[in-house]
């Protein structure tokens, strides 16, 4: 892995900037949104997305207290024990061991949620760990 503080070393503080809080320059700025190739999985997030918001338009007129409680329990199910406790504390850094057919209900939670496979919450959470080791100090 290559050590960022000695790809910024050559780059001017006032060309860039600096990423606030690390001790790292920024070598060139990326325009994410519109300067590449939208890939498929982007096109069909973006169609995810635009949807739920065009959807949402219409909650006004279709909003009941009996159909907001259930879809609220279902969002807190889902996010906390499919995203939260299943995803993040015990696939992706196995904080805890669980049976078997307990890890798969709740990795199934997960996926209601409407967030990514496992596989890619996994592999950002390494690349993240990649990236922050060693810029990050504790204690």
């Amino acid at each position: 892995m290559r050590n960022l503080n000695d790809i910024s070393k050559g780059v001017e503080a006032s060309k860039h900037g600096k990423v606030l809080f690390l001790d790292v320059m920024v070598t060139r700025r990326r325009n994410l949104l519109m300067g590449r190739a939208w890939r498929t999985t982007d096109v069909k997030m973006a169609i995810v997305i635009l949807v739920v918001y065009l959807l949402a338009l219409f909650l006004p007129f279709m909003f009941t207290w009996g159909a907001f409680w259930p879809g609220f329990t279902t969002y807190m199910v889902c996010g906390i024990f499919g995203i939260t406790f299943s995803y993040h504390c015990n696939l992706a850094y196995r904080s805890f061991k669980l049976p078997k057919w307990l890890e798969y209900r709740r990795a199934y939670l997960g996926v209601l949620s409407l967030q990514v496979s496992f596989i890619c919450f996994f592999h950002a959470c390494i690349l993240y760990m990649q990236h922050c080791r060693g810029t990050i100090r504790v204690g």
